[in-house]
């Protein structure tokens, strides 16, 4: 932790001469209030009778904080905040400062933050505190990261234990230790500490953090929630443990996980757990009543752990078990059994076994004659023990009683009325349209919004520069610039900068048919493909005019690399969207996708992403390469280019691209264009997502990036991508391998296959890895991902499946190197995935 080991000294003359910046630091919410916004309905203020009011945290995007432990070793004391009718009782923290001065470190802030919190956020009492530290050390104990789901970004909860100095104040200027204020109070540790139950204690922390800090030395922990841990237990084909089977018998997705753990952390936040009042306060949003005195068995329940708070797993598993329709076994019996077990003793004694019969035959009119013959037949069927002196019924006993069916009713019990994750995915949707969280009629967000999406109401609409006209068969022939006068009038000066660009490059580029340079090369290799001869005796484009050719290749290429400077390494896409894999090449396939799919370029309505390769092997690798080039610029936001691993040059001296220029073009031209071109190419982005659940690439995942954010990170431009970036060689040439196929390349060469994370050194390719499911799934919902979608193989059918369809290869070229392979595409749209194969029996006649 940077500058967390600096001494008390050194922070004393860093504050002395940055006291200025502290006014920048305000407390977080008034320091304690969770909840003091407009919109806190996520349960009723009611008075219980020995507690004071309290409401639930409502719901907020975790966001950097530091949380402070603020001890006073004279009179054994510790800040806790101040409980008032909107807050709870939790330890003070503050938001971390957004900008930092370049000498302004994490524990500088972390300083005057507590300087914040005991001057009760006083100005002036904040410049006497400025000028002697009223502490003796500031240190870190705890770094914490909280994964959002929302925005996959985490953030960080740093905790810091405060330890003031001992001395008194005998006068004005210096500080007087364990003073109430408007926002915090002090309270004994030993008053913390033995009591077992703290008025609306929101987070286990407090408590958590006491204890750790009377251990000397203190140790600092680095810790972590995630969405990938929150997957843990999300059930496979065949469930592992019990924790597995119970989500898989409440029919629970993934989708339906991440909801519940986005809801769980936006509740406790800023803890990371539920203690018994945060617990009632989130059920309360579901439909249950705060005050039911059930909800305290439930908590016991839940906590399988009994350590007294929950977790998000023991929540989740919690409300999977109490589902409508979850099987009855094992693991429901065991929640049953420490649902009535509200001693804690671990063993069902006999007034909690005569509340659970009462429950199993609620709704008759029994007499306690009736009841008492109930247990007493129960208790034979179960069998009893005598512990301490006392009848006693053990939970082996329970589950062993009711597995062989001598005891049965107990399938009814802790049962919610309602499905609670359908709540909680009503309440998603309803947060969505920005309802309140308590909104749960979906048939009136349906009639409100019905036939027009929500995501329209927002957009604002332009017409366009140009109208078109279509021959017979569906291609533009002609453009023409609207008539100001009829529709509207431009007033260029009044236009906005975008605008007036926009405009020119509508003009310009897209519909300048005679001038455009990316509009004369795919005009040019349209009349060029009929005549580009065959396999064994290829043509080029313009090969008669090399030097030409050249002059509109540079000018193509500075407009693809102007153009790219501008795009992300992982590219974002929205559907509707066609993936199209290799193209090597094979101009025939190329042109045939256009005349099916974008003939009316460039007036489309789908977005286009190509996953790379789109030299080499074939005869017509710089007619495809610059087609595609001059497509990307006509439509810069609706077509993508990733690039493949033969997207660079080593691989195109072996193979034919370099080969292929030099002989069509002569030695200086020919080295001029495939120069050029691969100047683009080391610029393509190597990856893409669509709506943000499919992770698209040529090859497969990298190990050495696990996330979105780090692919990111790779620099614009990599000349050699094996000596510049790890990462994005891998993404070039991994291959997903099969898990019983893994599993015997491991054995046969020794190697644990669980010690692998799920990569094997890709053998096949020479260089790379192979990934198994496992490295899969990992990366997917570590990155918040469904799917993944990729090229680079050769499948019989133009595509293949892996991972049970969470992986899917597609390849476009087909023929490829004269076998006799299908070319596929996939259309994304509407959630759905669909393979499209094209026929391209005939294109076979330009191999021979």
């Amino acid at each position: 932790m940077h500058g967390a080991m600096h001494s008390t000294k050194d922070k004393k003359e860093s504050t002395a001469t940055n006291h200025h910046t502290i006014y920048r630091l305000k407390p977080l919410d008034q320091l304690t209030n969770l909840n003091n916004n407009n919109n806190n309905n996520n349960c009723d203020n009611k008075h219980d009778n020995n507690e004071s009011t309290t409401t639930s945290s409502s719901s907020i995007i975790p966001y950097d904080c530091y949380v402070f432990v603020i001890y006073c070793p004279l009179h054994e004391k510790l800040a806790i905040t101040r409980q008032t009718d909107r807050q709870i009782v939790w330890l003070p923290f503050t938001r971390t400062i957004s900008i930092i001065d370049n000498d302004y470190r994490f524990t500088d802030q972390a300083i005057n933050g507590v300087l914040t919190i005991l001057s009760d956020n006083n100005a002036e009492r904040l410049k006497l505190l400025c000028k002697t530290l009223p502490f003796q050390q500031c240190h870190c104990m705890q770094i914490f990261r909280i994964q959002s789901p929302q925005t996959s970004k985490f953030a960080i909860r740093l905790t810091y234990f405060v330890e003031l100095s001992r001395s008194t104040a005998n006068d004005n200027n210096k500080f007087i230790c364990c003073q109430d204020s408007e926002h915090i109070k002090w309270i004994a540790i030993c008053e913390l500490l033995n009591n077992n139950y703290i008025p609306n204690l929101w987070g286990p922390e407090l408590i958590q953090f006491c204890r750790q800090s009377r251990k000397k030395p203190i140790a600092q922990q680095i810790r972590e929630l995630s969405l990938e841990k929150a997957y843990f237990f999300l059930p496979r084909d065949t469930a592992r443990n019990l924790e597995e089977s119970i989500l898989k018998s409440a029919h629970l997705t993934d989708k339906d996980v991440e909801r519940l753990y986005q809801d769980f952390i936006e509740h406790c936040f800023p803890s990371t757990y539920q203690t018994f009042e945060s617990f009632r306060c989130y059920m309360s949003k579901y439909g249950f009543d705060r005050n039911d005195c059930r909800l305290n068995s439930l908590f016991n329940a839940f906590n399988f752990q009994n350590n007294g708070f929950l977790s998000f797993h023991e929540l989740l598993l919690g409300l999977a078990t109490i589902e409508p329709d979850t099987v009855h076994g094992e693991w429901r019996v065991r929640f049953i059994f420490r649902y009535y077990n509200n001693n804690g003793t671990g063993n069902l004694d006999m007034n909690e076994f005569q509340r659970m019969i009462i429950d199993l035959n609620q709704g008759l009119s029994l007499s306690i004659e009736s009841i008492n013959l109930k247990i007493r037949e129960s208790l034979h069927e179960i069998g009893t023990k005598l512990v301490n002196n006392k009848c006693v019924i053990t939970c082996d006993d329970f589950v062993q009683a009711i597995g062989s069916h001598r005891f049965r009713g107990t399938s009814s019990l802790c049962r919610s009325s309602k499905s609670l994750f359908e709540l909680l995915s009503r309440t998603v949707s309803a947060k969505a349209l920005k309802k309140s969280d308590r909104f749960f009629n979906m048939d009136a967000i349906i009639d409100q919004f019905k036939g027009i999406c929500f995501n329209c109401k927002t957009k604002q609409y332009f017409l366009a520069n140009h109208s078109i006209k279509l021959n017979r068969n569906g291609l533009i022939v002609q453009s023409k610039m609207l008539e100001q006068q009829q529709l509207f009038s431009i007033n260029q000066q009044q236009m906005k900068p975008y605008e007036l660009a926009a405009l020119n490059y509508s003009k310009e580029i897209q519909f300048n048919f005679e001038s455009s340079v990316s509009n004369l090369l795919i005009t040019l290799i349209r009349q060029f493909n009929p005549d580009k001869g065959t396999n064994r005796k290829p043509k080029g484009l313009l090969e008669n005019d090399p030097e030409l050719l050249w002059k509109l290749v540079n000018v193509l290429c500075n407009d693809m690399e102007r153009l790219l400077d501008h795009e992300d390494k992982c590219v974002r896409i929205q559907s509707p969207c066609y993936v199209i894999g290799d193209i090597h090449g094979n101009l025939d396939d190329l042109l045939q996708m256009e005349q099916v799919l974008w003939k009316r370029l460039p007036c489309m309505g789908s977005n286009f992403l190509f996953l790379g390769d789109y030299v080499d092997r074939g005869q017509w690798s710089i007619e495809c390469c610059l087609y595609l080039m001059s497509f990307k610029i006509l439509c810069p936001n609706k077509v993508t280019l990733l690039r493949g691993n033969h997207e660079v040059r080593s691989l195109q001296t072996y193979y034919t691209y370099k080969n292929e220029c030099l002989r069509k073009y002569g030695k200086i031209y020919g080295e001029y264009i495939w120069e050029s071109t691969n100047k683009v190419f080391d610029k393509l982005p190597i990856s893409a997502t669509i709506d943000a659940s499919i992770f698209c690439s040529h090859g497969g995942i990298p190990k050495t990036a696990q996330t979105l954010n780090e692919i990111n990170q790779i620099k614009r431009k990599l000349v050699d991508p094996e000596k510049e970036s790890i990462s994005a060689w891998e993404i070039l040439w991994s291959d997903p391998c099969h898990n019983q196929q893994f599993v015997e390349m491991c054995n046969f060469f020794g190697i644990d296959h669980q010690e692998t994370n799920g990569y094997l050194s890709n053998m096949k390719r020479g260089t790379a890895y192979q990934f198994n499911e496992f490295a899969a799934t990992r990366f997917l919902h570590k990155n918040g991902l469904r799917r993944m979608i990729r090229a680079h193989e050769v499948p019989q059918m133009g595509y293949q499946f892996h991972f049970n369809g969470k992986c899917l290869t597609i390849f476009s070229c087909s023929h490829y190197c004269g076998n006799q392979n299908h070319c596929a595409l996939i259309l994304i749209d509407q959630q759905i995935l669909r393979i499209i194969r094209l026929d391209t029996y005939d294109n076979n006649d330009s191999k021979s």
